[in-house]
């Protein structure tokens, strides 16, 4: 192995109470199942045999089975007359619970007589009674088998303890079944007649009233009612009225326009103007009020005919007026045309140069006559046509406001009578429909009861045996399926407990665990430490084994810093009694003795020493004398038959071995031995079993935690390794006791497997020999290299 360091460097950067992460692991199923498979086994073998006795001690019971096809027959009430129907998941659940009814079976069981069975009373407990057991034993499943399952059928299977008794008493129930069916019918279909016939009354007599009340209301109708379809002719009159008082809203709308416009041309013409330049106002005339006008001018003349007109006003007058009256009525065409033909149409535009000419004239005949005298009377210049046409314009107004009067009566007239004849054509056609929805009624009342009588024989359901029930076959136990189940059972449980007792025990698994839960250097692995009883000769140190090649790995680990001085005093202490540190210790010293070294054995197991007894020395004169002060060093020490093997014993007993131990003078005995010695290892009790270990550690160069994986806990290891480490002790390494652990804490078959081989196998003619030394001790008693 390569050089180590200082002691102090050996111990694990962390503390080894965090190695463990508080206590949480990996469970390896895998492992639990190695570890526990012998709890496993008994377990399933304990189950299976359970199994087979069940199977072979339990009450036998006997399944008696049938298959009942349900189909529902149609009578043809609905239209179809013909075939039948599958029926439904509901239904098929209706006669499911049918069956299993209490009615049904206490009826089958009271009427074949099979209350009393000697095999179902037996059966019988104080809060069951036969019904209660033969309804419990049935069972029904919905459909087939395989590629049928959706078939609408039924599998009825009863379960008893005879044979026999299962198929009598299934038939009853199933025989009862159909009677309930077939009266249920029955009863169904007379009441459905008495139903139809009750209706047939009451629709045949709504009939009749109704016929009745039409025929009033048509008598009582008004004159022009004439049923539906004839036509309201006082709608048709509203409508006529109402387009009447469009167009008078209209011609309203025309004529407040065009008076407006008057009204204004009168505002702005002035009297001073000459009235042959005003001609042109007469434009605004319509030419319906230009010929109205044209009649105002010629009464206008006539009167002028008088004797007395034509002696006052010259001949050329005369005819300026007569020009002018044919010029309203040229104005009047004019505008007549236009609207017809348009403005560009022959007749229109020959209009148009009439006008002018007669314009040209009465302006020729300006100079030759006043106004006055070419006009005549005033009304019949421009302005008193105007005027006259704002007369014409207002006296439309007011007719038009009469006429709207007169219209407006006549529509509200008009639609108060009309809304009173469409009310009658809906009462008649409401009347009409109630008559034939209760004709339609009636005749389908008819037909039903027409129906009714055939369907007495044709509905219902078809109850066809697919499997009619046979005597019982033995249903249960089957001796394969206990022995199965009992085997699953006793599998699942040892699983369960497998687990269990293996997550509640803390006791290491592996040797890999043990290392990283400790996180100290492995100094061995031991598998097999011989009896105390034997002495130095059962040391195992001195054997070629792998258990003594363990202590001699362990040597090869600490021998660097022992060479070096820097380890010399090495207490050896456990997490409880009975892990072996004693036994560790007395080989370690024969070890380390084989390579030269002077070892001194120091028992400081003050409360149970026994390193004396592995020398095969006395217990007394001891440490315990040399701290009291009863002895001297030298006195205390003892040669052992173990060449350069010391040991100072516990000595006598003492009251305060802990007080002992703390004391100033265990510090003035180390520092003397270790100037004797090459190495003093020295034998401490368990750290959790008492104080002393801790109190003694800290003071040493080190220590070594002998730990018996077979039956330390992991709590107590990690315990054990805060304590030390709050106390300030240096630990060196570990030494894993396996004895008795398995496999898994053998020396992982290296050196077995290294032992077994002819490598090293001793002669026949040697039996034991002991090891050569390695080094010899100078006469200081120090190692020489």
């Amino acid at each position: 192995m390569a050089e180590s360091a200082k002691p102090t460097n050996r111990l694990p950067s962390r503390s080894p109470s965090s190695s463990t992460s508080d206590g949480e692991e990996t469970l390896d199923v895998l492992q639990i199942l190695s570890r526990q498979r012998w709890l496993i086994a008994f377990l399933s073998i304990a189950g299976l045999a359970a199994g087979v006795a069940y199977a072979l001690n339990a009450q036998v019971w006997y399944e008696s089975n049938a298959k009942v096809l349900i189909n529902q027959k149609s009578a043809g009430l609905g239209g179809d007359t013909t075939g039948t129907d599958m029926v439904d998941e509901d239904i098929l659940a209706n006669h499911m619970e049918l069956i299993q009814s209490r009615m049904i079976v206490g009826e089958a069981l009271e009427q074949t007589k099979l209350l009393d069975l000697p095999s179902i009373l037996q059966q019988l407990s104080e809060k069951t009674d036969a019904i209660d057991y033969v309804i419990d034993q049935l069972s029904i499943v919905k459909g087939g088998d395989g590629s049928a399952k959706t078939a609408r059928s039924l599998n009825i299977t009863f379960t008893h303890t005879e044979p026999d008794d299962a198929k009598l008493i299934l038939t009853a129930v199933m025989k009862r079944y159909e009677q309930f069916i077939k009266d249920q019918i029955e009863q169904v279909m007379g009441q459905a007649n008495n139903l139809v016939e009750q209706a047939k009354t009451d629709v045949q007599g709504k009939l009749t009233n109704l016929e009745a009340e039409h025929l009033k209301f048509r008598r009582d109708a008004p004159l022009f009612f004439q049923g539906e379809g004839s036509s309201n002719i006082y709608q048709d009159r509203y409508r006529r009225l109402q387009d009447e008082l469009l167009d008078l809203d209209i011609q309203e709308s025309t004529v407040k326009t065009r008076l407006t416009r008057v009204d204004e041309t009168l505002k702005e013409m002035d009297e001073s103007v000459d009235p042959i330049d005003q001609l042109d106002k007469l434009a605004l005339i319509d030419s319906e009020s230009l010929e109205r006008l044209g009649v105002f001018a010629g009464l206008q003349m006539n009167s002028a005919n008088t004797a007395e007109f034509k002696a006052a006003m010259p001949a050329k007058a005369e005819e300026a007026r007569t020009q002018i009256t044919h010029l309203l009525r040229l104005n009047s065409e004019k505008q007549r045309l236009t609207s017809v033909f348009g403005p560009g149409h022959p007749k229109v535009q020959e209009l148009e140069s009439e006008i002018t000419l007669v314009k040209e004239f009465l302006q020729d005949q300006k100079d030759l006559t006043s106004p006055a005298e070419m006009f005549g009377d005033s009304a019949l210049t421009p302005e008193g046509l105007l005027k006259a046409y704002v007369g014409f314009l207002n006296h439309d107004l007011a007719a038009l406001s009469e006429r709207r009067k007169e219209l407006t009566y006549l529509a509200a007239d008009a639609e108060s009578k009309a809304k009173e004849l469409i009310e009658y054509e809906l009462n008649d056609m409401i009347l009409q429909k109630k008559i034939a929805r209760e004709e339609a009624l009636f005749d389908g009342v008819v037909q039903q009861l027409r129906e009714l009588d055939t369907a007495k024989g044709l509905t219902g359901y078809l109850y066809e045996f697919l499997a009619v029930p046979r005597t019982g076959e033995k249903s249960w136990p089957k001796l394969p399926l206990c022995g199965l189940g009992g085997l699953m059972l006793g599998l699942f449980s040892g699983l369960f407990l497998a687990v269990a007792n293996d997550v509640r025990d803390g006791r290491f698994r592996s040797a890999a665990e043990l290392d990283e839960a400790i996180g100290l250097p492995s100094l061995g692995r031991v598998g097999k430490l011989n009896s105390i009883n034997q002495g130095i000769k059962g040391l195992i140190a001195t054997e070629l084994s792998p258990d003594a090649e363990a202590f001699r790995l362990g040597r090869t680990v600490l021998l660097p810093d022992i060479r070096k001085e820097n380890v010399r005093a090495i207490g050896f202490t456990s997490p409880m009694q009975g892990d072996g540190k004693s036994t560790v210790v007395s080989n370690f010293a024969v070890s380390f003795s084989q390579i030269g070294l002077k070892v001194l054995v120091i028992d400081a197991d003050l409360r149970r020493p026994s390193a004396h007894r592995y020398f095969s020395l006395g217990k007394e004169d001891g440490l315990c004398d040399v701290l009291e002060g009863r002895l001297e060093i030298p006195e205390a020490i003892k040669v052992t038959e173990a060449e350069n093997v010391s040991v100072m014993t516990a000595g006598s007993s003492s009251q305060t071995p802990a007080e002992l131990l703390q004391s100033q003078r265990l510090d003035e005995v180390l520092a003397v031995v270790k100037e004797d010695y090459d190495l003093v290892l020295v034998d401490l009790p368990p750290v959790l079993a008492v104080s002393d270990p801790v109190v003694v550690l800290p003071r040493l160069d080190g220590g070594i935690l002998v730990v018996k994986v077979a039956n330390v806990r992991r709590d107590e290891v990690v315990n054990t390794l805060r304590r030390i480490d709050s106390s300030g002790g240096k630990m060196l390494g570990c030494m894993l006791n396996a004895f008795g652990a398995g496999k898994k804490f053998d020396s992982d078959g290296g050196y077995y497997g290294y032992y077994k081989s002819d490598y090293t196998r001793p002669s026949s003619s040697t039996t034991r020999q002991a090891a050569p030394k390695a080094a010899t001790i100078s006469s200081n008693g120090r190692v020489a290299e």
